[in-house]
């Protein structure tokens, strides 16, 4: 068996340089049809894990890789043995936090916000700004709302548990130091970084006292062990249904467009059928000079997964240059209101990228089989009347 003689007929029989036979356009179409199948399915990886990897992200600086709290809600001394041996092992990771309710005020507006008591600011301001005493950093939600401005002065009044018996209440001013913007309504509309030491002033608490810990080592995060009446929470746990809904979108959504790659390869077998019954006085002449029957069928199969291999390569590369565009302009643009950011995120995943090419493939070959069958029926003398 000669394998380039078998492809080299294959690729006459795909490409024929007779002007206007229905073979050639058959094949162009089913490298067509399986190119756009292609593409749909990575981008369709690439946009799914594009959400996946940029929530991932934004929930992650902004909550940490996971944090430790009292399960009863209750404050925690950073000068308890258990919690002082957990900063020791890791005092650049794992940061004492508070965290509590207040109400905003600025001039003749009020808006309920989450206060957090931090001396080091999450990584995704870490860059941009200090957390210093006397001074806030709002969400631009709540910024837009109340129509704040960098260095205006806000007030926040303390609506904690400790303060409610209180017939005065706490209040204490601030100098807006700047704003952070994550996509996440959640956070932008409702959240405030203030300095720890004002954040247990506002909050009544006594030093050392703090809400919790925040881990910021993604390595060793996921191996916390605490005991009652401790309870260390991952920022994916506390997310777990929208990370739940992400999942239940990713096979529904790779079904759809794999729905068109498989008009693909119906079309493929379309084309194979075609070639056949074009190139059948051709088959004749070849099988009269000889040539046996199973490699008339392997060369039809070959034909086959060469169109799978340019419908891959084609759709694989024109996913490519969309991504690439898209990550460089920002084209397609989405409500950040409901999707937690302005634009369709992409991330190129190397791993489902040769998979998706390497079952087109495969799938090509064997779809190919079911046209080349009728050949093991063919005699010569039909062929070479036909």
């Amino acid at each position: 068996m000669n394998i380039p003689v078998s492809l080299r007929i294959a690729l006459r029989f795909s490409f024929s340089k007779a002007s206007g036979t229905f073979s050639s356009y058959a094949t162009y179409l089913a490298i067509g049809g399986l190119s756009i199948g292609i593409c749909a399915l990575i981008l369709t990886s690439s946009i799914i894990n594009g959400f996946d990897n940029i929530i991932s992200e934004k929930l992650s600086n902004i909550e940490g890789n996971g944090r430790l709290v009292n399960i009863l809600g209750k404050t925690i001394n950073i000068n308890e043995p258990v919690v002082d041996s957990l900063i020791s092992s890791r005092p650049n990771s794992i940061i004492p936090f508070t965290n509590g309710i207040a109400l905003l005020r600025f001039g003749s507006k009020a808006e309920g916000v989450i206060i957090e008591g931090l001396d080091t600011p999450p990584p995704s301001l870490a860059n941009k700004y200090d957390i210093n005493d006397g001074s806030i950093i709002l969400g631009k939600g709540i910024a837009v709302s109340l129509n704040i401005n960098v260095n205006d002065k806000v007030y926040l009044q303390s609506l904690s548990l400790k303060e409610s018996s209180s017939t005065i209440p706490k209040i204490k001013s601030f100098n807006v130091r700047g704003f952070f913007y994550s996509g996440l309504q959640e956070y932008d509309k409702s959240l405030a970084y203030i300095s720890l030491n004002d954040s247990r002033s506002l909050l009544s608490m006594n030093e050392g006292e703090v809400s919790g810990l925040i881990f910021h080592d993604q390595e060793h995060s996921s191996k916390v062990e605490v005991q009652y009446p401790y309870y260390y929470e991952t920022w994916k746990e506390k997310h777990a249904l929208l990370f739940e809904w992400i999942s239940l979108q990713r096979w529904p959504a790779y079904l759809m467009f794999g729905l068109i790659a498989i008009v693909g390869l119906v079309n493929l077998v379309a084309a194979i059928s075609m070639i056949i019954i074009e190139k059948t006085k051709q088959i004749g002449i070849l099988l009269a000079q000889g040539m046996p029957r199973s490699i008339l069928q392997y060369l039809f199969i070959i034909q086959g997964g060469f169109i799978g291999l340019l419908g891959s390569l084609f759709g694989g590369g024109l996913a490519l240059v969309i991504i690439a565009i898209q990550l460089k302009y920002k084209i397609i643009k989405i409500p950040s209101d409901i999707y937690f950011m302005d634009q369709i995120p992409v991330s190129f995943d190397y791993l489902a990228f040769f998979v998706i090419l390497m079952i087109s493939i495969i799938l090509s070959l064997f779809v190919s089989w079911f046209p080349v069958r009728k050949l093991s029926n063919l005699k010569p003398a039909y062929a070479l009347r036909y």
